[in-house]
């Protein structure tokens, strides 16, 4: 029988054991039939299990007629543990009756004793252990016949929905591996720091478009990822800075690194390729055409758009910002690739409460038990850390969060967190999770990644409306009056930190007079508006920050420059062909065919424009001429 098939019939079932295994089997039941006074019709009952029947196929058949009767399967179930009985809930409703474990033990926290523990030899095991009762109706640990599973569900209740482990609040400091060890302090705990990512998100999108824009941005041409000249530029115009600080590093240099781009600087220039809003041209980011329409579009739209474009892109693999997992570009390919895992972690995060924080670890529990699951390892063998063979990432005590884990905390908080969908709770990612212990190779490390710090996380306002969980986008910040527009085209800002994306669109129009003053300037707005920024946009820009209502004199000057846009257009290029006298020129531009094709341009020229071209020449040669080279 295929292992991955459900067996159909309680026979198939046991027809997988041996003589011995049903031997224990036929005891338990046994005692249980006695203890219960319960009595199948046509089931002959020994006063002991050595009276049971001795061939296979008559213990089967005596077996059987055992489970089958409902009332005392009824006993059997009452009498088992709540996690066992919760086993066999999850079974019967399962369309293929199976037991998943790793589900199960992210659901309950634990999984019961099954056939392994019930027939096998296993390290700590003593004689007089309780006979699980679930090996009588399981197989391989794993499958539920059809059979018992029609039975069950004359009676069992479906399993309980897993309830989301929300946190009420978030703790000042939280329990760590260690903290600061290097510095003497062996304190336990380390502090925990809030990061608000929507309103961050909405200005560094806006500010990276502008600095694109600009031809600020370097990155490799062979890669697209962003030089170290660039970095620096990228984290100046940052609302709060990255998630750590720039200076932030390992105590040690042979321990995990943080790295010059960091996380957010990093991830967004990654973001904006792969939702198709810039691309590299030679060693610079410029933008594409719906990087340039996104100027003008709401932030929310753009970021819900970036969103899925990441989910399915193969521009980059997370795994390969952790650098300390060797192996990942092996000929072996021992990672799966990308998107379908991420799509699972976007699937659980969907079905978060907004505005809930989870701690990371139960949200990975939330994800597995919702069938959410996924694995980014398709050989183990191929992974490792140190030494191919003994660091290897094959061996059985290697964990889903080791690197799964890893993965899913990579997408989250470079990527779902940089984007504003998600809000985050961090520590420093050295010593902040304890599953280093027993790796090998690991002695030197305090960390995997960069992103083991992810404490918690919750859903936040833009990140539902991008999941589809709210109809309408509202903000969970809001833009106050931040400059004041005056009468003599000046702005003057009146916080004393302006938003990164804000000076960085002021330049675009403004020139700056002093510290704290900026003046509209005609010529810089003029070539602004030719570069392709809308001038209702930056209207509307200036009308949303001003604290006042738009001076009569400001509003005049707008509508002087909107008068004079599109009074002069540029419709296309045009050949310049040269007459050899002025009466041919009058000649051929009054022609009543040529009058479409071509207009005069001076004394002796006619302007054709391109798509004309060859009509134009045919037309020429019915007068009896033809155009020649130089």
């Amino acid at each position: 029988m295929d292992a991955f098939n459900q067996p159909n019939s309680a026979s198939d079932l046991f027809e997988a054991y041996t003589v011995e295994d049903l031997k224990k089997m036929g005891a338990y039941l046994l005692e249980v039939l006695n203890r219960s006074g319960i009595r199948p019709p046509k089931l002959e009952i020994p006063p002991k299990a050595t009276l049971l029947p001795s061939r296979k196929a008559q213990r089967i058949e005596w077996i059987q007629v055992c489970l089958t009767h409902e009332p005392f399967l009824r006993y059997l179930y009452d009498q088992m543990t709540d996690l066992e009985q919760a086993a066999v809930q999850e079974m019967v409703h399962a369309t293929n009756g199976v037991l998943e474990m790793n589900r199960f033990e992210a659901k309950y926290g634990d999984f019961p004793q099954t056939a392994y523990s019930a027939f096998s030899y296993h390290y700590g095991r003593k004689k007089d252990d309780r006979f699980p009762p679930l090996a009588l109706f399981v197989l391989q640990s794993r499958w539920m016949p059809r059979e018992f599973q029609a039975l069950f569900q004359n009676f069992v209740p479906k399993p309980q929905s897993l309830d989301t482990p929300i946190l009420d609040h978030l703790p000042e400091r939280v329990p760590v591996a260690f903290y600061n060890w290097d510095d003497g302090d062996d304190d336990e705990t380390a502090p925990l720091i809030q990061h608000l990512t929507e309103q961050a998100a909405f200005n560094d999108l806006t500010a990276l478009l502008h600095l694109i824009d600009q031809g600020k941005v370097a990155v490799s041409n062979k890669t697209g990822k962003p030089t170290k000249a660039c970095i620096k530029s990228i984290r100046n115009i940052l609302f709060s800075g990255d998630f750590y600080d720039a200076d932030l590093e390992a105590h040690h240099r042979w321990d995990v690194q943080m790295g010059a781009a960091g996380i957010r600087p990093f991830a967004w220039i990654m973001l904006l390729q792969a939702g198709g809003l810039a691309k590299a041209s030679g060693t610079k980011l410029v933008l594409s055409r719906t990087g340039r329409a996104a100027l003008t579009k709401p932030t929310q739209d753009v970021i819900a758009q970036i969103w899925p474009k990441w989910l399915n892109n193969k521009l980059m693999h997370e795994m390969s910002r952790i650098e300390v997992i060797k192996g990942q570009k092996s000929r072996g390919r021992p990672l799966y690739v990308a998107p379908p895992c991420r799509q699972n972690i976007a699937a659980a995060l969907a079905e978060l409460e907004a505005g809930q924080w989870i701690k990371t670890m139960d949200f990975f529990k939330f994800l597995i038990a919702n069938n959410h699951d996924f694995d980014v390892v398709r050989d183990g063998w191929g992974l490792y850390l140190g030494d191919p063979h003994y660091g290897s990432f094959g061996y059985s005590h290697i964990t889903w969060e080791h690197v799964n884990g890893r993965f899913a905390r990579a997408l989250l908080l470079e990527y779902a967190a940089t984007l504003g969908l998600i809000d985050v709770a961090l520590v420093s990612p050295w010593g902040a999770l304890n599953d280093l212990g027993d790796l090998w190779g690991a002695d030197d490390l305090s960390c995997l990644s960069r992103y083991d710090g992810l404490w918690a996380l919750r859903l936040n306002s833009l990140g539902a409306w991008v999941f589809g969980k709210k109809p309408e986008y509202t903000p969970e910040f809001y833009d106050d009056a931040s400059i004041r527009v005056l009468p003599n085209l000046e702005i003057v800002p009146l916080s004393s930190v302006a938003a990164s994306a804000d000076e960085l669109f002021l330049g675009r129009f403004c020139r700056q007079t002093s510290e704290r003053v900026w003046r509209i300037d005609l010529k810089r707005l003029l070539a602004a508006v030719e570069e392709g920024i809308d001038l209702a946009s930056i209207v509307s820009f200036l009308g949303e920050r001003n604290a006042d209502k738009m001076p009569q004199p400001v509003q005049t000057f707008f509508d002087d420059v909107r008068s004079r846009i599109g009074k002069v257009q540029d419709v296309g290029d045009a050949v310049l062909i040269k007459c050899a006298d002025e009466a041919l020129a009058r000649l051929i531009a009054s022609d009543t065919e040529m009058q479409k094709l071509c207009l005069p341009a001076g004394d002796t020229f006619l302007a054709v424009p391109k798509d004309n071209q060859k009509r134009f020449r045919k037309a020429l040669q019915k007068l009896g001429y033809v155009l020649s080279r130089k």
